[in-house]
């Protein structure tokens, strides 16, 4: 394999797993996105009779519609960047001998 084809596939590995990580976020986002549109336009039930339910002095679906899930995401934004995401080299002709800055 000549050095271009090697390059291309090092370059090839950080962009599918660039875009592995690109899917499981926008995955996210939108379960998020729909948990707190559902839970928000279904789940406040506002029945001018009944007094509105609360949990943890807030109103029950502002909890569980915006509070909760951005509890949620904000676990996911953890474990993605220290589990799941990975760190690739985006300079594969850098043979690790000498740092970005030196040029000898």
């Amino acid at each position: 394999m000549n050095r271009n084809e090697d390059r291309n596939r090092k370059l090839g590995d950080s962009f599918r797993q660039s875009r592995r990580e690109m899917f499981v976020i926008v995955g996210a986002w939108l379960v998020f996105l729909i948990w707190t549109g559902l839970v928000c336009a279904f789940g406040s039930g506002l029945d001018p009779d009944e007094p509105v339910k609360t949990l943890l002095g807030m109103p029950r679906w502002v909890f569980l519609g915006v509070v909760l899930p951005w509890i949620a995401a904000c676990c996911f934004t953890l474990w993605f960047s220290m589990f799941y995401m990975k760190d690739t080299d985006l300079d594969p002709d850098q043979d690790g001998d000498h740092s970005a800055g030196d040029t000898r």
